[in-house]
């Protein structure tokens, strides 16, 4: 099937490594440009993040290392930008639109997680980084968007905005912020649908990768790990590609008529009847 991708100009968020990687590296492979963005430049670059939100102490790759690797699939772009920072994820946006000559497709990503503290200080922060990050991304991407139509802007959620799956001591913001975003997205769905910009949502259940946060649980909280891997109808977690998939068809012409959906990636994670 031709997702019609080849030759449109993408933008994807916190794409250095993780979920956001893979979905870069997917339209990529479809022969789209690519410009991504993350926290730091490389690997051995210490946590730009304030040390008190993360529980995964494990460094993935840099902004300049991704993009090294990236362009073995095609013509990508990278920048080191604060995503909690609405003029900074302005500023990115309008590069990446100079760079690539226009924007077809805009992927928000930026997330604090869920290993955040139950304090203001965390409410703030996913409400920096995975709430107003998308509103700067749209607002920045919108006029490039209408441009382009037929467009779309497609945002990476989680089932934990709809399905309790807070851990010990993890942060509430996380799930209640990006139940949040998924809501604002829909609104974007009903008012921009005339202009021809489509506008869904795409929430993962518990992904596995090298470096990511199931990777650091299943050595820091062993029982947590195996108890959400068990809870799986396939009895393993998703893998990035599988999400990374589901987001470059919903950007896709074969997904046309398609717009306002929160599409649940989980294997069956989820227990609710999705209708």
């Amino acid at each position: 099937m031709d997702l019609e991708l080849a030759g449109k100009k993408v933008i994807v968020s916190a794409a250095s490594r993780g979920v956001a990687r893979a979905i870069a590296e997917r339209f990529l492979d479809e022969r789209a440009a690519v410009c991504i963005c993350g926290r730091r430049a490389r690997r051995s670059d210490p946590n730009a993040a304030d040390p008190d939100i993360h529980s995964n102490p494990l460094l993935g790759d840099g902004v300049e290392d991704a993009v090294e690797a990236l362009r073995a699939h095609g013509e990508v772009y990278g920048s080191v930008v604060d995503c909690g920072d609405y003029d900074a994820v302005t500023a990115w946006v309008k590069k990446s639109a100079a760079q690539m000559g226009g924007i077809d497709i805009a992927v928000s990503c930026s997330s604090a997680l869920g290993g955040i503290p139950r304090s203001p200080k965390g409410w703030d922060i996913s409400y920096n980084v995975d709430l107003k990050a998308s509103v700067a991304m749209w607002d920045a991407a919108y006029p490039f968007l209408k441009a382009a139509a037929p467009s779309a802007f497609v945002q990476l959620g989680t089932i934990t905005a709809f399905e309790n799956h807070t851990f010990k001591d993890g942060g509430f913001s996380y799930g209640a912020i990006k139940a949040a975003v998924i809501n604002y997205v829909h609104q974007l769905a009903l008012e921009y649908m005339r202009e021809g910009i489509r506008c869904n949502s795409v929430s993962p259940g518990p992904i596995y990768l090298q470096g990511g946060s199931w990777d650091y649980l299943e050595k820091a909280m062993p029982e947590y790990f195996a108890a959400n891997r068990d809870r799986h109808p396939a009895g393993r977690f998703g893998r990035p590609e599988e999400v990374a998939d589901a987001v470059a068809y919903l950007a896709s012409a074969r997904a046309s008529w398609i717009t306002g959906v929160n599409l649940t990636v989980d294997g069956g994670f989820t227990r609710n009847t999705k209708y």
